[in-house]
């Protein structure tokens, strides 16, 4: 067995917690390494066999979404349209940033199609931001559109691009430390994670030995006016018990619009 304490252990949890938060807040190939750098500090030695598969496929996912090619892509429509927007005369700053602009959604679309299921979502809707992107571009250096609708349209369009590079590799990360904190005995509290498109619940925790899911409903006229938060629990021998509802207040509302904004 490991000499390391129990302390010590959630002091690694929590550690890892802290980086995927830190990415899924703003990722970065530096803050994408961090939680590489977390998943690394694991111990390994007394987990068992399914959890050590699911850590070391984390540390693979993140190693990967560290170093792929659309960080550079990334980079250059940033420095593009910059140039451009402090040279606006410039034809070929033009140019530059609207070829910029489409190269990148061409990647996404392309990673879209060719991504796991559990992805596409996330690379769908970098693709859709970046039609709204290039068209504020070419609208921008034609003279129609003005610099804050075109500041807008790029970064909404960056920011679901920084969402879609490591969404793989973050959700692997959160089962890794999911397992973790089972397999050496620590109370399991899980981060969310995201449940398919188009089906009843949004996203997923694990809580000791329940599966909790949750959905935010639609105000309602009778009794949600800012709508409610459904919550079902599916206990560790599978049973499922009915949903519950609770209502939220506008406060609740947009702070619950921000969780499913990074999901």
């Amino acid at each position: 067995m490991t000499t390391i304490t129990h302390a010590a252990m959630r002091s690694l949890l929590t550690a890892g917690q802290a980086a995927v938060r830190a990415a899924e807040q703003r990722a970065t190939p530096e803050s994408v390494h961090a939680v590489y750098e977390s998943l690394c500090q694991l111990p390994l030695l007394d987990m068992d066999d399914h959890a050590y598969l699911i850590v070391q496929g984390a540390i693979r996912q993140t190693a990967s979404a560290e170093d792929v090619d659309t960080w550079t892509l990334l980079l250059d429509v940033e420095h593009t349209v910059s140039a451009w927007l402090h040279d606006p005369d410039a034809s070929l700053a033009a140019d530059d940033a609207i070829m910029a602009v489409a190269r990148l959604g061409v990647h996404c679309a392309n990673n879209h199609e060719e991504s796991a299921m559990e992805e596409r979502a996330a690379w769908l809707r970098a693709y859709q931001a970046s039609v709204e992107a290039l068209r504020a571009t070419a609208s921008a250096t034609n003279g129609h559109t003005g610099g804050r609708e075109l500041d807008k349209a790029i970064v909404t369009f960056l920011d679901a691009v920084r969402r879609a590079i490591p969404y793989a590799a973050l959700y692997e990360a959160r089962r890794a430390l999911v397992e973790f904190a089972r397999t050496y005995g620590l109370f399991i509290v899980g981060m969310r994670q995201p449940m398919p498109a188009g089906g009843p619940w949004q996203w997923s925790r694990r809580i000791g030995d329940l599966i909790v899911l949750f959905s935010v409903e639609p105000p309602t006229a009778e009794g949600f006016p800012y709508g409610s938060m459904a919550v079902q629990c599916i206990t560790k021998d599978g049973t499922v018990h009915p949903p519950r509802h609770f209502a939220l207040s506008g406060r609740q509302q947009d702070a619950l619009a921000e969780i499913r904004h990074r999901l």
